[in-house]
């Protein structure tokens, strides 16, 4: 199927990047419709704790995407900031048919949603290209948005946007049998 060179950009798409750009919503995902003539929504973030990982699912590695991320993170001498990014998806793990269908699809995730990409340029948004989930890890995100800050970046200010880490098996375990065992005392 031939691309067609500039995708429609949706209504709800603009609504979504605005509401990102004025910090209604922590980020916002885009990619191309099944047809490939229009750049639309796949899913929003709101802000809170946790919420990274609902951020990263929302990439798949079998399709191009775009988002507009309010990224926020702290400095040490109090600096509260909130970089806007876009992120351009394109997955190394992209496979079709056909090794020219491949180049095709991996070449429109650089090259398409002009509009939109304009609407990056106009805001200031800093470009990251990710090509790999460890390119959206949030701890990877900060140090590119906050590469050329003058101050000290607070690190532990992003923690609550990944929430918390994974417990350890051991961890997990030890509550169950320390409250199976209380009951088995009584």
């Amino acid at each position: 199927m031939p691309l067609i060179e500039s995708p429609v950009i949706t209504e709800e798409v603009w609504a979504r990047y605005n509401d990102v750009n004025k910090g209604r919503l922590l980020a916002a995902v885009f990619h191309l419709s099944e047809d490939e003539r229009e750049v639309v929504l796949k899913g929003t973030v709101e802000r809170g704790s946790g919420v990274w990982g609902k951020f990263e699912a929302l990439f798949d590695p079998q399709y191009i995407a775009w988002a507009a991320v309010n990224f926020p993170y702290m400095t040490d001498s109090g600096g509260r900031r909130d970089k806007f990014l876009m992120v351009r998806w394109v997955p190394d793990t992209i496979s079709r048919s056909t090794m020219k269908e491949t180049v095709r699809i991996k070449t429109a995730g650089v090259m398409l949603a002009g509009d939109l990409i304009g609407a990056f340029d106009r805001d200031g948004a800093k470009k990251l290209q990710a090509n790999d989930p460890s390119d959206l890890d949030v701890f990877s995100v900060l140090e590119f948005v906050s590469k050329f800050e003058r101050d000290k970046v607070v690190r532990a200010s992003v923690e609550p946007l990944a929430g918390p880490p994974p417990m350890e098996k051991d961890e997990r375990t030890k509550g169950g049998e320390e409250e199976s065992a209380s009951k088995t005392s009584e």
